[in-house]
């Protein structure tokens, strides 16, 4: 069984359905004593919305911190940051995290 995961803004997953790295760009409340939900934002710009804690558990696998802050405001604003660029080190760092936990797997 998978150990549940406390995920935050700026950390990158992979994704295994799509084969694909994301970004968590926010975070919800799902009630008092419950751990967050996360919304995720693919590196081809495909926001994948939200994943209640469990399903982040069963369909996300945590790379790490990219160190990106942001304050989501709207999916309008993420489209037009993601065109920016503003996701492009956050993207970058997680093929790095990615990378390293491939070359080293977890024992």
């Amino acid at each position: 069984m998978k150990t549940p995961q406390d995920l935050t803004i700026g950390d990158a997953i992979y994704y295994p359905r799509e084969q694909a790295l994301g970004i968590i760009y926010e975070t919800y409340s799902r009630g008092d004593n419950e751990r967050p939900g996360v919304q995720v934002l693919l590196s081809n710009g495909e926001d994948l919305s939200g994943f209640s804690p469990q399903e982040a558990d069963q369909f996300l696998q945590p790379l790490g911190p990219t160190g990106l802050t942001y304050q989501f405001q709207n999916v309008t604003q993420l489209a037009r940051d993601y065109e920016r660029g503003v996701f492009g080190q956050a993207f970058h760092n997680a093929q790095v995290l990615q990378l390293t936990q491939s070359l080293n797997p977890p024992e």
